[in-house]
């Protein structure tokens, strides 16, 4: 009997409760951003167990306060299999800390205990995000493959070159069809118009993999 009283004193005492906390709110929140295999929750969860321990020793937290604590953690895990843009979390955040105001002789004295626990957390929390952001969570939103061209990613060659350059359709231009120009197959298409085969054609604009062309009229052919 008297070890548990001594126990409940130390765990009940506000510096030991507040350590208690901090290692609670951290375990918890890095394991939903950073996926520890379990580690960082099962310390957190040390964490707000013994808070609790502590108080139910003293005789003031109940099962009903435990279940309101319960409920959070469920909400969370929820979070993490069931995507909710976060209200399951916002609602398991508001369980979570319920249930150690409940669970406190003294919810304003907890409070404060909560609130310096939280601002450490955050500190701690804000370190390790810019620490080890590269294996956040966020990362599954994004695509970090590099697209290379020995993985068979080519991206659209720059033909803005080609731009004021002339040639001759070799396929009716319908308006997309193919030229030679510079030698070269291209294949090209017209703003709208219709150009027929062996026509000589000029490179108007370029955008991305499309190469615009418009037809030469002859007259202006044979001034240049």
């Amino acid at each position: 009997m008297m070890f548990a009283e001594n126990l409940s004193t130390f765990l009940t005492h506000p510096i030991t409760a507040t350590v208690l906390l901090m290692v609670g709110i951290i375990g918890i929140a890095l394991e939903l951003l950073f996926f520890s295999s379990g580690l960082l929750a099962l310390a957190g969860v040390a964490g707000f167990g013994l808070y609790f321990l502590g108080f139910y020793l003293a005789g003031f937290a109940g099962f009903g306060d435990l279940a309101v604590f319960g409920i959070g953690l469920v909400l969370l895990i929820l979070e993490l299999v069931v995507p909710s843009f976060g209200i399951l979390s916002v609602l398991g955040a508001i369980c979570l800390f319920g249930g150690v105001l409940l669970a406190s002789s003294n919810p304003m004295d907890a409070a404060v205990m909560l609130g310096i626990a939280l601002l450490v957390a955050i500190i701690v929390i804000a370190f390790a995000i810019k620490t080890f952001k590269h294996r956040g969570v966020w990362n599954r939103f994004i695509l970090k493959e590099q697209l290379t061209t020995d993985k068979g990613f080519t991206s659209s060659p720059d033909r803005t070159h080609l731009i004021g350059l002339t040639g001759q359709s070799i396929t009716p231009l319908r308006p997309a069809g193919t030229a030679i120009i510079e030698g070269e197959r291209v294949d090209v298409v017209t703003n709208g118009s219709f150009i027929s085969n062996a026509k000589e054609i000029i490179v108007v604009d370029v955008e991305g993999a499309r190469v615009v062309v418009k037809e030469i009229e002859a007259n202006q052919a044979t001034n240049s």
